[in-house]
């Protein structure tokens, strides 16, 4: 059986999408990763995105469009594959799509309902090609009194669970998420959270003041110098105080922040590369934060995620942490990957989401599923 994987993250660089073999092998399941390709977003629709994911600039006309647009995408993604014949529909059993995040707030922030909302339609992909879809991933475990979110830690405790190792799973995506499993632990001992902005400001200064859509490699933070004074202003942040279960996103980290912390930067230095080699600093000094005050001892790291690439944060995790960062061999389609193994346990009604990870009262099976409309 295969399915495919759709994840498009908080760092608005585009569609992942993961076609994924699913073997039974006795009472168990084996994941292998057939196909895999990134589909860079239009500017026009991560103007949107931005725009709809703003307090002052969205609207209820320009949401409901963008559910169907965001589709749209995903859809044309999905042929370019079935045209370069690395995708045949009539093998894929279903398709698990997060969707595009435009707000969460898992703890009734200034006074609303602790709530989340991805969009994407599942039902124009479902009719497209007349396939299962299961989405809307998160919800659930916020109806059971959770957070909603990281929800990869199952996947991370699936593959990487270790009877000999202490093992901290780091994704950097938009926004950075641990999870880290001591040796020889269940499924209720998973500590997983969100560390705060992993790529989304750093890409996010670099479209400001270089007009790229990232740092390649970490070449420009690799140059510049750190701003300690803003440095350590941002790390003062209360998020990182605050005590797991806990998520964050672009409600919190978003344009109107990052344009902030660069003024502050210019204060000191205008150099360009100092700005972005400080807001880099950032993200990995949040991390070894984060780690030194909710983690227990690390034996292996292994990181994924588009931040895997930066070669200035995997140096700094390697000297604050003291140790040897090893990068996924999957990393950067591990959560596309992820949500395809999570849409298979909804099909088999199995829950999915860890409770010590988002407060969860109860374990629960995640994701809506969209049948196939048309009969074959």
């Amino acid at each position: 059986m295969k399915a495919i994987g759709i994840m498009s993250g908080t760092s608005l660089d585009g569609i992942d999408i993961c076609v994924v073999n699913i073997n039974q092998k006795n009472n168990d399941y084996e994941y292998n990763i057939d196909a895999f390709e990134t589909f860079p977003y239009d500017e026009l629709l991560v103007n949107k995105i931005k725009e709809c994911s703003s307090l002052i600039n969205s609207n209820v006309q320009k949401i409901c469009s963008l559910n169907f647009e965001i589709t749209e995408a995903y859809q044309k993604a999905i042929d370019k594959l079935i045209e370069n014949k690395v995708i045949n529909m009539n093998e894929i059993a279903f398709i698990a799509m997060h969707g595009q995040t435009i707000w969460h707030n898992p703890d009734n922030m200034d006074g609303y309902a602790s709530s989340t909302l991805q969009i994407g339609e599942p039902s124009v992909l479902a009719y497209k090609y007349n396939k299962t879809v299961i989405s809307n991933f998160r919800v659930m475990d916020m109806a059971a009194g959770g957070s909603g979110a990281p929800l990869i830690p199952f996947v991370d405790y699936l593959l990487y669970k270790n009877d000999k190792k202490n093992i901290a799973l780091q994704n950097i995506g938009g926004i950075g998420n641990v999870c880290y499993l001591k040796k020889n632990c269940t499924i209720d001992d998973v500590i997983a959270f969100d560390t705060g902005p992993g790529n989304m400001i750093i890409d996010g200064a670099m479209k400001l003041l270089y007009d790229l859509p990232y740092d390649e490699g970490g070449k420009i933070a690799m140059s510049g110098k750190i701003c300690n004074e803003v440095l350590n202003e941002m790390l003062s942040d209360q998020y990182f105080e605050m005590p797991y279960p806990k998520s964050t996103g672009r409600e919190k980290y978003n344009d109107n922040y990052l344009k902030k912390v660069i003024s502050d930067i210019k204060k000191y230095t205008n150099k360009k590369e100092d700005i972005i080699t400080t807001i880099t600093a950032f993200t990995a000094y949040s991390i070894t934060k984060e780690y030194e005050m909710f983690l227990g001892p690390i034996d292996e790291l292994i990181v994924s995620g588009g931040g895997s690439h930066n070669k200035y944060i995997i140096k700094l995790l390697e000297e604050n942490l003291k140790i040897r960062v090893k990068v996924e061999n999957r990393t950067d389609a591990f959560e596309a990957f992820g949500f395809a193994i999570l849409g298979h346990m909804t099909m088999l009604h199995k829950p999915s989401n860890v409770r010590s990870v988002t407060g969860a009262k109860k374990n629960v099976v995640l994701g809506t599923i969209t049948f196939p409309p048309c009969e074959e």
